[in-house]
């Protein structure tokens, strides 16, 4: 392939997931923006706070269901979270909905059947739960580093724009839904590019020779291909259909399709803009430890 040619292929890749992935991007934007001014303090408490088990697996559930990927996740757990969502909570619902949706699982029975329907959307909640109990101990220091950014504080008048006519409340929403654009949309655009780059030059015999495993390695290396392999939740699913035909084990698919839509530089990005550096790199490493455990686990269970 010429470079023309390669060129070529990128943009073309790259506008085709533009499309895909910007719409919703800008929706999970406003969907935050409408949460900190419209959802009360007490509702987020009420679900999103406490000890009680049932409300951890309601916002895992809840967040699973969220037709959004993981750059949109974020300015939503981080709206939650500012408005009284607790660290476990707010992590539960960041991590399973970032690994699935509504969207994703239809695709999923589609291409791959029902039976992995009910594997991913419970898998996903499992990771949800674990993140978010592990966040308490690993994450404890967690917080909107930006957050007088995020908040949409001023945003308007820094950014240069004249202000807006209308209510006060709709003012608001539209100052947060700018301030987060800003925030976020360079990383969504990183990550479309990186997209369209491993399309059309990463060579797929790689994979093929990297994930076709039935071991715990096999998992593990499936829970880290996201890194150079970046996939918004489920555009790998034509990918571990094909790996699974060709003999890739049950637990490495399992890891690979809770892994590939969090563990990439993408969301590294995006999540450092929110928790800085240090705690994103041990966010991502806690989702790797446990989507391999996830995927041994699975791979185990098909043994019996």
């Amino acid at each position: 392939m010429n470079a023309a040619t390669a060129v070529s292929s990128m943009l073309r890749v790259f506008g085709d997931s533009a499309l895909d992935v910007v719409p919703l991007f800008l929706l999970a934007i406003f969907i935050g923006a409408l949460i900190e001014e419209f959802v009360s303090e007490r509702f987020i408490a009420r679900f999103m706070t406490g000890r009680n088990p049932g409300t951890m697996l309601l916002g895992s559930f809840v967040g699973a269901l969220i037709p959004l990927c993981t750059c949109g996740m974020v300015p939503l757990a981080v709206a939650l979270r500012r408005r009284g969502g607790d660290l476990k909570h707010t992590f539960g619902f960041l991590t399973a909905g970032a690994a699935v949706s509504i969207p994703v699982l239809l695709l999923t029975w589609r291409l791959l059947g029902p039976s992995w329907v009910g594997i991913r959307l419970l898998a996903s909640m499992a990771l949800g739960l674990l993140a978010g109990y592990a966040s308490v101990f690993v994450l404890r220091s967690a917080a909107p580093r930006s957050a007088e950014t995020l908040a949409g504080r001023d945003e308007v008048v820094e950014m240069g724009l004249t202000p807006l006519r209308g209510s006060p409340r709709f003012r608001a929403v539209c100052r947060r839904f700018l301030g987060q654009v800003r925030e976020y949309a360079p990383w969504v655009l990183v990550s479309l590019a990186l997209a369209a780059v491993v399309d059309v030059l990463v060579p797929g015999h790689w994979i093929h020779i990297l994930y076709g495993q039935r071991t715990t390695v096999g998992s593990l290396l499936a829970s880290l291909s996201g890194v150079p392999f970046y996939f918004c939740s489920g555009a790998e699913l034509p990918l571990v259909k094909e790996l699974l035909a060709k003999g890739m084990g049950f637990g490495p698919a399992t890891a690979m399709m809770l892994a590939v839509p969090i563990v990439n530089l993408p969301t590294f990005g995006v999540v450092a803009k929110w928790l800085g550096p240090r705690q994103a790199f041990i966010y991502l490493a806690m989702i790797v430890v446990f989507t391999t455990l996830l995927g041994a686990i699975a791979g185990l269970l098909t043994t019996l």
